[in-house]
């Protein structure tokens, strides 16, 4: 459900043609033609709605727009003494009401236009942790807002160029610049953000941190887990309110298993369709000692234990990592950072479609919430001196001759100055890779020219993933690099595929309860994740409870490749020729990577990320440019 909305700021300048053209490109790929009212100042748009659609009006006269929807709705009707209001109805009364709180007393993940009734004034909001996206363009002639970059181009009035700092900051994958989204001008709001826009003048307030969270204290360990299964009980109604047929992406780790065995338990007796992506025939099993590739058994597992999943084991076979790519640029206007996992993403989201699913529930959140493993609690123990604490995770972390070595590298090392940290690595002969020898496809003279690695710095951007200080940093990171990028990614599958995502770990009761209890919560004596453990005991399989090794994504990827290895040789060498891409890219040593490619699967070495990683990052954002630019030619 795309909205836009396209303010003139001179009276009598709009006409029906571009309101047509504008609703257009609202709706294209959403499944059905965005519905729009216009008038010679202000043109309002929104997808997937019934002919004789109309904005919803404020109190106050206010146009309003709103996409997404709201999970405490039945408490803001009761609050509100508007029983059978839908949630962009909610939202406009509850701004009339109560002001900007809205944005927090609504309890969603959901993006707002309200457009003043006589002045040449939008206001635009995102909600925290999670938001569908809105992008804006502004000038002294026009305000245009849009859940999609394509809605502004399409006026015909705002070029269409890639951002250039955009591009490079994204090869190194830094992501932690909000505001900044692929096109040159055209501003994203971040998750948790309003803004007020004039044609002179943008108002940003950052009206939520995910970090500044009370504090929550219980009496005893039993008080934190029942609160914690009430809040996950909670927010699986929350968000199966309005679905009758749910599916979920089902792995073989603690969060979706978590989500899939509480939807399960919410609604007994009800089918629960499950769906798990597996490696196609003729993987050669090849993966680190410590991980595992194979995640169907684990899946097939749960669906012992409870008789109403309806498991379906999906292998995308002869599929390639940039399977509906191009569909991903259309719908998403974004260049996707990890084409490898692509694929099975969009055949799930398929598959699920087909099987008549009208929800796909995922668990993308749960390790930063529930399942957190406590990363960064044994260094903020040292820093604050809770020795006692300190000690027992140390004596408890492992086989006791090596507690000093984790003293070193789990509290001493995380809290050093980088130059020091990276002398005591040299001394205990840790190497430190290079990252344009492994996962990152750019050039180095193009990374100086963009400064990315000063830019990193500046945002507390770590590319060598140093060790977090604190837990809040941890999750902060994890919700902060790539959080507005999932926004994007996201609609881009929905419109795609015409199947809404839900994700219950994303609830921000849950989330922040998380964030405000204890961190011996999650690390005590020794066991990580240890609320999920306790929350999630006969819940899920002994074996996915007990399982120390991690799941791998897209285990096949060297299969795929190898299918369109020749293909892709060809595609490098044809960008050679083309001087703005081989600036940027460093499109040989992606070319050696192929020319070298292994006969079966290498593990954790350089050229597996160089092909696993770096080849498809780097095609990926080489496509995307020539789309953008009009060069259809892949």
């Amino acid at each position: 459900m795309s909205i836009g909305a396209y303010l003139s700021c001179d009276e009598n300048r709009l006409n029906r043609n571009m309101a047509v053209a504008f609703a257009f490109a609202v709706g294209k790929g959403g499944g059905s033609p965005a519905r729009m009212t216009h008038s010679s100042r202000l043109i309002l748009a929104q997808a997937q709605v019934d002919e004789g659609w109309k904005p919803v009006t404020a109190p106050s006269g206010h146009s309003m727009l709103f996409k997404g929807y709201i999970s405490n709705r039945n408490a803001l009707r009761a609050a509100l003494q508007a029983p059978e209001a839908d949630d962009a109805t909610l939202y406009a009364l509850g701004w009339a009401l109560w002001g900007d709180a809205i944005d927090l007393r609504a309890i969603g993940e959901f993006a707002t236009i309200l457009a003043h009734p006589t002045d040449p004034i939008l206001r635009l909001v995102r909600s925290p942790i999670s938001a569908p996206p809105l992008h804006f363009w502004q000038d002294k002639d026009r305000l245009i807002a849009a859940s999609t970059p394509q809605a502004i181009f399409a006026t015909g009035e705002v070029t269409r160029e890639v951002d250039e700092q955009k591009i490079a900051d994204s090869l190194y994958l830094n992501y932690r610049e909000g505001t900044r989204g692929w096109f040159r001008g055209v501003t994203r709001i971040a998750t948790g953000s309003r803004v007020i826009l004039t044609p002179t003048a943008i108002k940003t307030e950052d009206f939520y941190d995910v970090c500044n969270v009370t504090d929550v204290r219980f009496a005893n360990d039993r008080d934190y887990l029942e609160a914690a299964d009430a809040l996950m009980r909670e927010a699986i109604r929350a968000v199966l309110d309005g679905f009758s047929n749910p599916a979920v992406s089902l792995s073989g780790g603690y969060d979706s298993q978590a989500v899939a065995a509480y939807a399960l338990r919410e609604r007994p007796g009800r089918p629960l369709l499950g769906f798990t992506s597996v490696p196609e025939p003729g993987w050669d099993g090849r993966v680190a000692d410590h991980r595992f590739g194979d995640e169907g058994p684990y899946a097939q597992a749960l669906a012992k234990m409870y008789p109403d999943l309806k498991l379906e084991l999906v292998d995308a076979a002869n599929l390639g990592f940039d399977h509906k790519l191009r569909e991903l640029f259309e719908a998403g206007s974004i260049a996707p950072r990890n084409g490898v996992n692509l694929t099975w993403i969009h055949q799930i989201h398929a598959t699920a479609k087909a099987r008549g699913a009208d929800v796909l529930l995922t668990g993308s959140k749960g390790n930063a919430t529930f399942s957190f493993a406590g990363n960064g609690a044994i260094p903020n123990w040292l820093a604050t001196g809770q020795w006692r604490r300190l000690a027992r995770e140390i004596r408890l972390g492992g086989a006791l001759s090596g507690a000093p070595r984790r003293f070193v590298s789990q509290a001493f090392m995380p809290l050093m100055p980088d130059a020091v940290w990276r002398k005591i690595a040299a001394f205990r002969r840790i190497t430190l890779p290079d990252k344009f020898e492994n996962w990152c496809p750019m050039t180095r003279q193009y990374a100086d020219d963009m400064q990315v690695e000063m830019r990193a710095r500046s945002m507390d951007f770590d590319a060598t993933y140093r060790p977090k200080t604190t837990t809040k940093d941890w999750r902060a990171a994890v919700f902060g690099n790539g959080a507005n990028e999932g926004g994007d990614i996201l609609q881009g599958f929905e419109m795609i595929h015409g199947l809404p995502v839900r994700d219950p770990t994303a609830y921000r009761p849950l989330v922040e309860f998380c964030m405000g209890i204890p961190d011996d919560q999650f690390l005590r004596n020794g066991k990580q994740r240890w609320l999920a453990k306790r929350l999630l005991k006969d819940k899920i399989p002994k074996e996915v409870l007990q399982e120390r090794r991690r799941g791998v994504q897209a285990a096949d990827w060297h299969l795929r490749i190898g299918r369109q290895k020749d293909k892709l040789i060809e595609e490098l060498d044809w960008l050679m020729e083309d001087p703005k891409i081989a600036k940027r890219i460093d499109l040989a040593s992606l070319k050696q990577a192929l020319i070298d490619f292994p006969t079966e699967t290498p593990i954790g070495t350089p050229q597996a990320h160089r092909l696993q990683l770096a080849l498809t990052r780097g095609l990926t954002t080489a496509r995307f440019i020539r789309y953008v630019e009009g060069r259809n030619d892949f």
